[in-house]
C-alpha cells in the first residue's frame, strides 16, 4: 500500500541533515515512479518503441529493489510481476535488433515483427499496461524508515546476506554450468546492483563493486537472451538460425567464466563493515563462515 512520506515542521530555517537524507531518497524514488508513469502514458498511447518499453522496465527494477531496501516485501513482488508482465515483448524487440545486426533475411524480420504485434495485443486484450500503471500508482512508494542509519544498517546486514547467497548460487553454476544456474545467479546480481545503487551518493558506497556487478550481469544477461533467440528461431524455422547459434555458443562460453570471477567478489563484498552516521570506522567484521574456504578454492 502506497505510504505517505514523513512531513516536516514548516517553517524551519533549515532541515536537518537526517531530514534532507530522508527527503532525497523520498524524491528519488518519486522521480522512478513518475518515468515509469510517464513510459506507460506513452505506451498506451501507443508508443511502442524498444526504448519506452526499456525504460519502464529499469525504473521498475529500481523502485522494486528501493521497496526491497525498506522491507516492503509485498509491493516488492507486486512489481516484480509487473516487469514480468513485459518480459516476453522485450525479449522480441531485442531479437528484432539483433536479427537486424545480424543481416538477417527480410523474412525472419517479418515474422518477428509478427509475434511483436500479436503480443501487443494481447497485451492491450488484457489491459496489461493499465493493470501494471494501477499498481505502479498504488504499490511503488513507500516512506524511508525513521532511523538516519537505516540504509548503512540494512546494506550492511544485506550485503553478508548477499555473500551467502552468492555462495551458494556460484557452487550449483560452478558445479552445474547451464542456463538454469547460470540465469538465477543473474538474477540475483541483478538485485544486488540496484540495490548497491541506491547507495552510490553514500559515504558508505561501493561503486567499485556496482561496475563489477554491472559487467558480470551484462555477460550472464548476453547468454540468456542468446538462448532466448536460439528457442525462438528454432520453433519459428528462421533462416537465421545457424548464425543466432553460434552467437549463443560464444554467449554461453563467455558466460561460464562468470561464477569464478564472482568467487574473487565474495570475500570484498562480506567482509567490510559499513560506517554508520555519526560513528568513526570501525574493523572488518569476520566473515562468514566458509567463505574463505570458498574463495580458497
Amino acid at each position: 500500500m502506497l505510504m505517505c512520506r514523513p512531513s516536516f515542521r514548516p517553517g524551519s530555517a533549515a532541515m536537518s541533515a537526517l531530514q534532507m537524507d530522508l527527503k532525497l531518497q523520498d524524491d528519488r524514488a518519486a522521480r522512478y515512479q513518475m518515468v515509469a508513469l510517464k513510459a506507460l502514458v506513452s505506451l498506451s498511447s501507443g508508443d511502442m518503441r524498444p526504448q519506452t518499453l526499456h525504460r519502464l522496465r529499469t525504473h521498475l527494477r529500481r523502485l522494486q529493489a528501493y521497496l526491497e531496501l525498506v522491507g516492503e516485501n509485498k509491493n516488492t513482488k507486486i512489481l516484480s510481476k509487473c516487469v514480468s508482465r513485459l518480459s516476453r515483448l522485450r525479449t522480441l524487440h531485442a531479437f528484432e535488433q539483433y536479427l537486424t545486426r545480424l543481416g538477417a533475411p527480410e523474412s525472419d524480420l517479418w515474422t518477428i515483427r509478427d509475434r511483436i504485434r500479436t503480443t501487443l495485443a494481447t497485451l492491450e486484450r488484457k489491459d496489461t499496461f493499465w493493470k501494471i500503471e494501477h499498481n505502479v500508482h498504488w504499490h511503488s512508494l513507500s516512506a524511508a524508515p525513521a532511523d538516519p542509519d537505516w540504509m548503512a544498517a540494512r546494506l550492511q546486514t544485506l550485503r553478508r546476506a548477499y555473500a551467502h547467497t552468492l555462495q551458494g548460487l556460484i557452487a550449483k553454476a560452478v558445479a552445474n554450468p547451464r542456463r538454469k544456474s547460470l540465469h538465477a545467479l543473474r538474477l540475483r546480481i541483478k538485485s544486488i546492483r540496484y540495490q548497491e545503487e541506491w547507495a552510490l551518493d553514500q559515504p558508505y558506497a561501493r561503486p567499485e563493486i556496482v561496475t563489477r556487478l554491472k559487467r558480470m550481469q551484462s555477460v550472464l544477461g548476453r547468454y540468456e537472451e542468446r538462448a532466448q533467440f536460439r528457442k525462438l528461431a528454432r520453433a519459428l524455422d528462421l533462416e537465421s538460425y545457424p548464425k543466432i547459434v553460434k552467437g549463443w555458443q560464444r554467449a554461453r562460453t563467455r558466460a561460464r567464466t562468470i561464477p569464478h570471477e564472482l568467487t574473487g567478489m565474495i570475500e570484498d563484498l562480506a567482509g567490510r563493515r559499513l560506517r554508520l552516521v555519526g560513528q568513526e570506522p570501525r574493523a572488518a567484521s569476520a566473515l562468514l563462515p566458509g567463505l574463505r574456504h570458498a574463495v580458497g578454492r
